[in-house]
């Protein structure tokens, strides 16, 4: 719990987060990370049930700051959200974690989240999740291998997508069994053709 002088000064800092100025806005996260580490981290775990997308956008760009800290304390949240919102910012942050902090390799209970979200019926956790898997390389290829040929239009032509950007010879490989095989719809294979292209 704040003391009213810490309260105050952490409201003041708060407002510049809120702040459009994307300079005035880094530098507050900065400072509530630094001074108030655990209070704005709750503070922002709540704004992600927030209706306004600023301030879920914002939100979700601060907790990715935290580093794999974060990536704990999201898994449960994700989990136990009905809500399609909360989950496609759980994802989102897990991304940018991932890409800032540069890892290639999650724990066990991320693994569980990626593995329901890739079963999930919702075209945005879907998106969200094959998108993570892309920035996971090899160790999210094997998963993408996988759902490139599932049944949910979207899941294959977004594993394929990401995929391609990966440019190593066992999605050359996997490209050319797809397009040799009688089960794969055809805008699947179009969609390797055209990747294949550029």
């Amino acid at each position: 719990m704040l003391n009213s002088r810490d309260l105050n000064k952490y409201i003041e800092i708060y407002q510049d987060f809120l702040h459009p100025n994307p300079n005035i806005n880094s530098q507050a996260i900065f400072l509530l990370i630094k001074d108030f580490r655990e209070e704005f981290m709750n503070n922002l775990l709540d704004n992600l049930k927030e209706e306004d997308l600023v301030i879920r956008r914002k939100s979700i760009l601060a907790l990715g700051e935290y580093g794999e800290e974060i990536l704990n304390l999201i898994v449960p949240l994700y989990i136990n959200s009905k809500s399609k919102i909360v989950k496609v910012s759980c994802l989102k942050i897990m991304i940018k974690v991932v890409v800032k902090f540069n890892l290639k390799k999650l724990n066990d209970d991320v693994m569980l989240v990626i593995n329901l979200a890739i079963k999930d019926s919702s075209p945005e956790i879907t998106l969200s999740v094959i998108s993570l898997l892309r920035q996971l390389g090899l160790n999210g290829r094997d998963i993408l291998i996988n759902t490139c040929r599932d049944k949910d239009l979207l899941r294959a032509k977004a594993s394929i997508s990401a995929l391609s950007e990966m440019k190593d010879q066992t999605v050359d490989d996997l490209f050319h069994q797809l397009l040799n095989d009688n089960t794969i719809d055809p805008m699947i294979k179009e969609d390797i053709l055209r990747e294949k292209i550029i």
